[in-house]
Parts: structure tokens; sequence; C-alpha cells
């Protein structure tokens, strides 16, 4: 009798009063994962596609290399330069250097060592080193353009006068050899200044 009483009330109230039961939640859609991208030059954030933002982080690994590589050979440059120049490659240069950019190297290294020329004085600064997107030489993976400021380093010949080394441009291309990243040729020039 009871089950029958609330059987009747409950139809009722759907009749008589307009009850009706809540209707279940529709689910909230998902929101798509937004992913924000850095132009390759630098520059402002953009909301991208996330094949677009693993490509980024790639490429941002890939300079981050590259600069590292750059660096090491830099440091083992100047040591170089100090020492009067060397006959044959050093491990950091087989390390860092492959191809053209190791034989012009080389070149270079083994005349300070026929003429005795060595640098003196301050050492060489790199005073900056940006990527250069959009630029490629021999299939290279990365290119980025350097200044190196030697203005307060003299370089000194036995028998000649001493110059000053003044400051050094390169556009520097990097690509893997044997699983390894390294520079392998550049477009360098002497200017008067490393400032933008």
């Amino acid at each position: 009798m009871v089950r029958s009483r609330i059987a009747a009330s409950a139809v009722a109230c759907l009749l008589l009063a307009g009850c009706s039961p809540a209707p279940a939640p529709s689910p909230s859609p998902t929101p798509t994962p937004s992913f924000s991208c850095t132009p390759e030059a630098g520059g402002v954030a953009y909301e991208c596609s996330q094949f677009d933002h693993e490509q980024m982080v790639a490429k941002d690994k890939l300079y981050a290399e590259a600069e590292a590589v750059y660096r090491k050979f830099f440091a083992e440059d100047e040591r170089i330069y100090r020492a009067g120049g060397v006959d044959e490659p050093t491990p950091v240069l087989l390390e860092t250097t492959t191809g053209r950019f190791l034989e012009d190297s080389m070149r270079i290294y083994r005349a300070l060592r026929k003429t005795g020329t060595h640098s003196e004085g301050d050492a060489a600064t790199l005073a900056w080193l940006r990527r250069s997107p959009g630029e490629s030489e021999g299939g290279s993976l990365v290119a980025m353009q350097s200044c190196t400021d030697a203005s307060r380093s003299i370089m000194v010949t036995p028998g000649a006068k001493d110059e000053s080394a003044g400051y050094l441009s390169d556009l520097l291309f990097f690509n893997v050899e044997s699983g390894v990243l390294k520079i392998t040729s550049a477009r360098g020039d002497v200017g008067e200044t490393c400032e933008d």
C-alpha cells in the first residue's frame, strides 16, 4: 500500500506539476591543447601546433649544441694562436671541426708555426654569437653568426711589425659527422667593430 502511494505521488508530480528528472550533465568539451612557438630568429611567441612546437624544440636543441661546439673551438683557437700554431690537428679540433673548415684552419695554424707568429696582449673575446636562420651551405643543418673582438690582441712575427688582430666576423655552418655536430665551413670577414 505504501509503495503504491509513492508511485501515485510520483505520477501526480510528473503529470500535474510538470516535474521531470534532471537532465544528465553533458560532458564539457575537452580543450584542444595549445602550444607556443618562438620564431627561429627570436621574437614574439605565437600559438602553434604540437608538430611545429616539437620542430622548434628540436631546432633550439641544435642551436644550443652548435653554440657549445663553437665555444669549445673558439677556446682552442685562442690557445693555438697564443702557442704560435700547430702542425697537426689537436683532439679538440678533430672533435669540433671537419671538412673545409678544418682544412682552412690548419693552413692558418701551419703558417703561424712556419713564420713563428703568435698572439700576445689581451685574449680575443667572443663579442656575440647568434642564430642565422635561412643560411645553409653544403647541406648544413644550422648556421650561426659570430663576431670576435681581438682588437687588444697583437700578432707578433719575428722581423716584422706587430699588428692588431682587429674584429673578425664569421658565418659558421654546422653539420653532423659520425653522430657529432661539427663546424664544416665558414665565411669570414674583417670588420671595424662588433657593435650591431
